[in-house]
């Protein structure tokens, strides 16, 4: 006999997120291709490998279309920023997150320079008044 999996509808905007640290989880409410509202209750421990699940299939969704065929990404909106570094003189780029939650990445010390390069790149085009 096969497994029953239940599908829930094609979900197409994240609406909210809550961390609920007395159950250890994270909930996340999305709105449905359909018009619905569907919430979803991540236990912790799996939040990281499905984090990575998630990039990596979209990746391979995204890496054969035409630039013109990709589909136009949710932009995650930030409240504030800011350098984190964790016992190991790690350094990290701490994001708030509209709604309240935060994302840190992780930074090469390669990748610094690159970074500051692109910050300068990105300072230039906001000033320009076409923008």
């Amino acid at each position: 006999m096969a497994e029953n999996i239940n599908t829930a509808p094609k979900l197409d905007i994240v609406l909210a997120g809550e961390a609920r640290p007395q159950d250890k989880t994270v909930a996340l409410a999305f709105g449905s291709a359909g018009g619905g509202k569907v919430r979803l209750e991540f236990d912790a421990r799996i939040v990281p490998a499905t984090i990575t699940a998630l990039a990596s299939l979209l990746g391979q969704v995204v890496s054969d279309l035409d630039e013109d065929e990709r589909p136009n990404f949710q932009v995650l909106k930030t409240t504030a920023m800011g350098l984190a570094m964790n016992g190991h003189g790690e350094l990290a780029l701490a994001l708030e997150l509209e709604g309240g939650g935060q994302l840190t990445l992780g930074l090469a010390k390669g990748d610094l320079a690159i970074l500051r390069d692109e910050i300068d790149e990105a300072m230039r085009i906001a000033e320009d008044s076409r923008h």
